[in-house]
């Protein structure tokens, strides 16, 4: 078990019936797709957006502080040189349907995230390579299982996807990341 997945175990335990595996990681990709569109949003933007996409209304303080703490972990994941980022997800020890359905979630709410930017419209680039880890994210978002015969076939793809999803979403922090002052210099 990676330190993301104890995580998203302690999380889910702290959000008790708010959330279930998939939603929690909707909201983490909801986190990440908010602060590669907007560095600057702070866990009070992170918090109002789960509230207007419907996703957390009226939370125990409990609930707040642990959605809280996962924004900043995020953040600081996302500001980390080590490339250390994980998405959470649950457990591997957690069925493959189940985590297929959190990593379709994890899609869904990173696009929400993204396209949340206070300024233009972020699935209006013009960069192909943005253009296509938005069609990428779009798909692995209505993801489903093959109900092929080979679990281990289906592991294995679920990890590359994965891994992939942590390369998108630093190109796409960097590529859409507002262009700092000394960046002009």
């Amino acid at each position: 078990m990676t330190l993301a997945q104890a995580e998203f175990d302690t999380m889910l335990n702290e959000t008790g019936h708010h959330f279930d595996s998939a939603r929690l990681s909707e909201s983490h990709g909801v986190a990440c797709g908010l602060l590669c569109r907007s560095p600057a949003s702070q866990a009070d933007d992170f918090m109002s957006l789960l509230a207007s996409l419907h996703m957390l209304q009226q939370p125990e303080l409990q609930v707040s502080q642990s959605l809280g703490r996962m924004f900043e972990v995020c953040r600081a994941q996302l500001d980390d040189d080590e490339f250390r980022f994980e998405l959470y997800l649950p457990p591997d020890e957690d069925p493959l349907e189940e985590r297929t359905t959190a990593l379709a979630q994890w899609c869904t709410g990173f696009l929400a995230g993204l396209g949340s930017g206070q300024d233009g419209d972020v699935f209006d680039t013009s960069s192909e390579e943005v253009g296509e880890a938005l069609s990428d994210l779009e798909q692995i978002a209505r993801a489903e299982l093959g109900g092929g015969d080979d679990s281990e076939e289906e592991e294995s793809a679920l990890v590359e996807i994965i891994e992939y999803l942590r390369v998108v979403t630093f190109m796409l922090r960097e590529e859409l990341r507002p262009a700092s002052p000394h960046d002009k210099l």
